[in-house]
């Protein structure tokens, strides 16, 4: 492996390795930086496992309402999920970077200078560096939630091993839309709170207020217009306190308020203030 490039990628998710790719088929002597999997966020905890959970709910669902009779097996739903993600191996993604003649730097690279990638403690160096960093889900400050043992996010909720038997989801945008509708329909009761009239709030509103219908048609409970004021677990359950009085349990919480970008480490303390700052807003919030 070299340690001079002509460009170095910080992320192998799929910016990264769409990048990677066209400029190693450039001629370009190209290295990513990954420390977890190649592929990213969407491969194993976002887009792919999602529409995989959603799919079998949505066959029966379609199946029923053209007067057969379909159900779901959530055994085989579940590892057909675990199919999809490849059982969270990058083996192959490993192979086709190599085929490729792009190097794959394992560990957490930071900036080290111009056109210096410090890779746990081991420095690069490249004439370009690309940040691809990929984003974290945010926690809001609803009191005592940063405090709650055994959340869940979006890498959670996409990899649970069983369906919930109550869901309570904070958070309306993408991530909480699907999963409120993949784990009703795979036979969980499931809760969706957030502060806006209907769901989807980023999204036009005729399209957040047909799928509230959706929702409330799949027997999902609602609760629009609110805000959450606190939360807490006790006895195996997990509380949210709304500001309209009511509160809500479940057996799991699975917070999806939103992203920002992943900058800790890897850009100058200023810059990241800055674009955390700029993407911190919440779905929730």
């Amino acid at each position: 492996m070299s340690s001079n490039y002509d460009v170095i990628i910080i992320g192998g998710g799929a910016p990264g390795e769409h990048c990677a790719g066209a400029l190693a088929d450039g001629g370009l002597r190209v290295a990513i930086v990954e420390r977890e999997l190649v592929g990213g966020e969407c491969s194993y905890y976002a887009c792919i496992p999602s529409k995989t959970l959603l799919r079998p709910g949505e066959a029966v669902h379609g199946a029923n309402n053209a007067a057969a009779t379909a159900k779901i097996d959530v055994e085989a739903a579940l590892a057909w999920r675990d199919f999809m993600v490849s059982n969270y191996s990058d083996a192959g993604q490993q192979r086709w970077l190599a085929a490729n003649g792009i190097d794959l730097i394992r560990g957490s690279g930071k900036l080290a200078g111009p056109g210096v990638v410090e890779v746990n403690g081991v420095r690069f160096t490249a004439k370009h560096v690309v940040l691809a960093n990929g984003s974290d889900p945010i926690i809001p400050s609803v009191p005592g939630l940063r405090e709650v043992d055994g959340i869940w996010t979006n890498r959670e909720v996409t990899g649970m091993k069983a369906v919930p038997r109550r869901l309570i989801i904070l958070g309306a945008g993408a991530v909480g839309v699907e999963m409120a509708q993949a784990v009703r329909r795979l036979g969980g009761e499931v809760a969706l709170v957030v502060n806006t009239p209907h769901v989807l709030p980023r999204e036009p509103r005729p399209l957040g207020e047909a799928l509230t219908q959706v929702l409330r048609g799949d027997g999902i409970e609602l609760a629009l217009g609110v805000h959450a004021t606190g939360a807490r677990r006790a006895g195996g359950q997990y509380f949210l306190e709304l500001d309209d009085g009511r509160t809500l349990s479940g057996d799991r919480l699975l917070v999806a308020t939103g992203r920002r970008p992943r900058v800790e480490g890897s850009v100058s303390r200023q810059s990241a203030s800055k674009r955390i700052r700029a993407g911190s807003k919440s779905t929730h919030d």
